[in-house]
């Protein structure tokens, strides 16, 4: 009650007291702010027993994420992975654990946001609903993390042929014991201009003397289709499993809609997912580069937002990359780590703040980049016929910021600022 009548004196009397965002931002140890430990996709594969689908998690673990302690002359870091999967008529049906230890000989790579540990669970499970849940313990600091996914397996809609779902590769090696690519990837980040993604997939046919005609299209968001290969298959097994190439040299930075066709006597099937070309190491939350321009307001002028707008799509990446690396140098850093955590913010903004704007647009947003993460945040006016506040506490720097939801609409604006 006490804090509650502070605030509402605060809105009376301080509401002029609000900060005009010009200070530069504040960078500290909450880097990781928004950024997954680790991520995971479940993809359907197909089974010559059809009531029963193959269903393969992959894991993928960012360097940066471990703690790796030194071993002689190299580095390792141990994790053990939980895989949980649930039915909810029924409980767990599956439970697996797996320890993982990652060596590397260059203390850098230990801090690498670009290099991960992969491991892959596969799994037979009939139709149904389930939850896939992923658990990862790292083994020194004790430290625990939890990605969760659900997935859904159907019956085919024909007998006579079925594709599975697409799973990306950086290679075209097959580990011929799982039938699991060698080096599978969840994010399909490309960062080598000179690598070749590999689309890899399983294909069921009643009759494999008849051909099968496969069509694997990659689109900008925009629709402009930048890649475009057929592939006609006759003969061979019933269920067999194969890689489509798709070369990166051609491509720019963007996030590509990939679009995979199969035509059989008649009836097609579609299969979609996506992936990223980024050649200059931006952060792997920017997909849109002319967006993440317009996310400069918090750090860079109008005029160099305009000029780096404007520049040609080819010379916007580096320009971008020169302009961070100018204003806010990491020395003895790869990757500016100023940027990486400005962009984690932003991303956190957008996924916790976001209303009737974007959250990096709005008031909390706007604090959240600029100061990071609070170091308390109060909220207030629990009645539903109440407004709501919150109050943002920041112990290290001596500042508190108060936001009012006015309307009810989750949309929080800043009324005051005080230190």
């Amino acid at each position: 009650m006490r804090r509650l009548l502070f605030i509402t004196i605060l809105v009376i009397f301080c509401c002029s007291a609000v900060s005009n965002g010009s200070e530069t931002p504040r960078w500290h140890n909450n880097a990781q702010i928004g950024q997954p430990l680790f991520v995971i996709s479940a993809h359907r594969r197909l089974s010559l027993d059809k009531d029963k689908f193959r269903v393969d998690i992959i894991v993928e673990v960012m360097n940066d994420m471990l703690l790796f302690v030194r071993d002689k002359d190299e580095f390792t870091a141990s994790v053990q992975l939980n895989l949980s999967i649930i039915d909810p008529d029924v409980g767990q049906v599956v439970s697996k654990v797996r320890n993982v230890t990652k060596r590397v000989s260059d203390y850098e790579m230990t801090n690498s946001r670009r290099d991960f540990s992969v491991d892959v669970f596969s799994v037979e499970l009939p139709v149904g609903k389930y939850t896939i849940k992923v658990q990862i313990e790292d083994r020194e600091s004790r430290k625990r993390e939890t990605v969760e996914e659900r997935i859904e397996l159907q019956y085919p809609s024909s007998d006579e042929f079925d594709v599975s779902d697409i799973i990306w590769a950086r290679s075209s090696e097959l580990e011929e014991r799982t039938g699991v690519p060698l080096h599978p990837t969840v994010s399909g980040m490309v960062s080598d201009p000179e690598s070749v993604l590999y689309c890899y997939f399983d294909l069921f046919r009643q009759d494999p003397s008849r051909v099968c005609s496969i069509n694997l299209i990659a689109a900008e968001k925009s629709g402009i289709i930048r890649f475009n290969d057929s592939l006609s298959i006759v003969g061979g097994e019933r269920l067999s499993s194969f890689f489509m190439a798709i070369p990166c040299k051609d491509l720019t930075f963007n996030r590509y809609n990939v679009t995979l066709r199969a035509f059989f006597e008649g009836d097609t099937i579609q299969r979609t997912s996506s992936f990223s070309i980024n050649f200059h190491g931006l952060p792997w939350m920017i997909g849109d580069i002319n967006q993440a321009i317009q996310q400069l307001r918090y750090v860079a002028t109008i005029e160099e937002i305009q000029r780096l707008s404007a520049a040609f799509p080819s010379k916007k990446e580096e320009l971008f990359i020169r302009f961070w690396n100018e204003k806010f140098p990491c020395e003895n850093e790869a990757e500016n780590g100023k940027m990486i955590e400005y962009y984690n913010r932003v991303n956190y903004a957008n996924v916790h703040f976001g209303s009737n704007r974007h959250g990096w647009e709005t008031d909390r947003g706007k604090i959240l980049i600029i100061y990071g993460k609070p170091s308390e945040i109060e909220k207030s006016g629990d009645d539903m016929n109440s407004i709501q506040f919150e109050i943002w506490y920041y112990n290290h720097i001596n500042k508190r910021f108060v936001f009012k939801d006015e309307f009810g609409f989750n949309e929080y604006r800043l009324v005051s600022t005080i230190w």
